[in-house]
Formats: structure tokens, C-alpha cells, sequence
């Protein structure tokens, strides 16, 4: 029997919900992407099918709203399928806003707004994001930001925070785990909603305070940089501006003229939020 979650989600502008006949990979979903806002499309079905007993593997597939059926991936074990799933959400998000600039950045907040931190994979965005949650702050996003560069506003995509080990460590005890029967699921990065954490979270576009971009460093850290070099690292850090090409790199421009830019110097995580709490109305961390 296929199981199906029971709202739809809304990844920017890819509205989804999920299917399979394993009961508790339903519940895992629906769990992880609860802090999106509800799917108003037609939406597409993620399905996963165990097409044998508890230690087969799972055929996934994306069903369109006109029936077209996309194979993604087949004989995926517990510990991969919601990897699948989570990478699949993530493309065709960003896929769904395409024209507009999208940034591979951690976003979080305060009273007053946003600020989007920009890195690579592994540079600590996830980790921030979760240290903030801890701490009631707004979450948008731990991977991806939306800006409308005309608002200044970014986004909300509140997929789940994936905590690497690295990041587990760093935040300690004060990071509660996963329910115990979701963990088959996750191999090594946990999938954690911002509000399982404590994180306000919001289904609107917020003001762009400002960008930050990560980097190691022995201490927390931060220096402002100028607009040339915030519209460089900016640049760097678009999941969408190759793609679009001058409209793109003029949208970067905009933001770049607005929005105030720096260098951001991971340490502990609590001595970076306290250098962040001033910029988006945060009394501190």
C-alpha cells in the first residue's frame, strides 16, 4: 500500500509531496520538510517504492502533474533514499526560479531581517544555521537563498538542515538528536527542520540586511569589504548567474550597490552569532 504526506510542500516554485509504501520514510519526509510552506500547485510526487522485503532497495521516481513519470535513481538503501530525495528537491527548486539570482548560502534572521551566508559546501553554513536555531532566530534557509533584487528581499527554503559530523561536534550537546527510528535514514549528515530546533520560521520573503561570506579563521570575525569585492564574491557564490549570463550579472550589480557586504571569520559559532545579532535585530547569541 502507498502511503502519501498529507499536504503538499512548496520549494520555491516546485510544489511536491511524497509517496511510498514505507510507512515511516513517509513520516521521515514529512517531518524533515515540515517548516516549508504548503504546496498551492498542482504538485509533482517524489515515490519511493521497497519493491521486496525491509532490506530492499527503494526505485524513485517524479511524477509530473500531466503523468509524465522521471526515473531518479533505483535500489537505493534507507541510508540513501532521503539523500536522493533531498538532492532531487533541491535541483528542481532551483530549477523553479531560475531568471532570478539564487545564492548557495545559509540564510538567517532577526527582528529586523536577513543576512545570507554565502561558502562552499562544508565551509560551516549548515552549521551556523543550526547554531541559530538553537537559538530561536529566523530560518530561512541552511543552502539556498532567493534574492529579488528589486525588493531586496530574499526567500524562505526551508529544506532540512543537514548537520554533517563535523558540525554535530562543534554544536555538542546542545544539538537534541533525530528521533531514534529516523536515524537508519541518515548516514552521515542528520536532516533536522529549523524548528525542531527552536528557529522561528516564516513562509515570506525577508529584507536583505546584508551578505556575508564565510571563511576559517582562528577566531570569530567581521570586516567589512567593499562593493567591488562583495559583487566578485557574490558572483563566486550564484547557483544561477552562469546561466543567465548579463541579466544575471546585473542583478548581482544591484544587490552588490545595496547591501552591505563581509567577510565573515568562522569560529565558535556563538562568537559569530554575537558579531551577527547587531546587523539583523538580535539582542545577541
Amino acid at each position: 500500500m502507498l502511503h502519501l504526506t498529507p499536504r503538499g510542500h512548496a520549494a520555491f516554485g516546485f510544489c511536491f509531496r511524497f509517496e511510498s509504501n514505507d510507512d515511516l520514510l513517509v513520516q521521515v519526509v514529512e517531518h524533515c520538510y515540515r517548516d516549508l510552506a504548503a504546496g498551492d500547485r498542482s504538485p509533482h510526487v517524489i515515490r519511493a517504492v521497497r519493491a521486496g522485503d525491509e532490506g530492499s532497495g527503494f526505485d524513485v521516481t517524479i511524477e509530473a502533474p500531466d503523468g509524465t513519470v522521471e526515473q531518479c535513481g533505483s535500489g537505493r538503501p534507507r541510508s540513501a533514499v532521503l539523500e536522493l530525495i533531498c538532492w532531487e528537491v533541491n535541483g528542481r527548486a532551483r530549477a523553479s526560479v531560475a531568471a532570478l539570482p539564487v545564492l548557495h548560502a545559509a540564510v538567517i534572521g532577526g527582528r529586523r531581517g536577513a543576512i545570507a551566508l554565502c561558502g562552499i559546501s562544508g565551509s560551516g553554513k549548515s552549521t551556523l544555521a543550526a547554531a541559530a536555531a538553537l537559538r530561536g532566530w529566523c530560518h530561512l534557509s541552511d543552502d539556498m537563498g532567493l534574492v529579488d533584487p528589486v525588493d531586496m528581499t530574499i526567500a524562505p527554503y526551508a529544506r532540512p538542515i543537514m548537520v554533517r559530523a563535523g558540525g554535530r561536534e562543534h554544536l555538542g550537546a546542545a544539538l537534541p538528536p533525530p528521533p531514534a527510528e529516523h536515524l537508519q535514514f541518515f548516514p552521515d549528515e542528520w536532516f533536522v527542520p529549523a524548528s525542531a530546533l527552536g528557529a522561528r520560521t516564516v513562509h515570506t520573503a525577508q529584507p536583505l540586511l546584508a551578505v556575508g561570506f564565510l571563511h576559517w579563521h582562528d577566531s570569530a570575525a567581521l570586516e567589512p569589504i567593499s562593493r567591488a569585492r562583495t559583487l566578485h564574491d557574490l558572483t563566486l557564490h550564484s547557483a544561477t548567474v552562469a546561466a543567465q549570463g548579463a541579466p544575471g550579472f546585473a542583478a548581482l550589480e544591484r544587490v552588490a550597490r545595496s547591501v552591505p557586504g563581509y567577510r565573515v571569520g568562522l569560529g565558535a559559532a556563538t562568537d559569530v552569532l554575537r558579531l551577527l545579532a547587531p546587523l539583523v535585530g538580535e539582542s545577541g547569541a
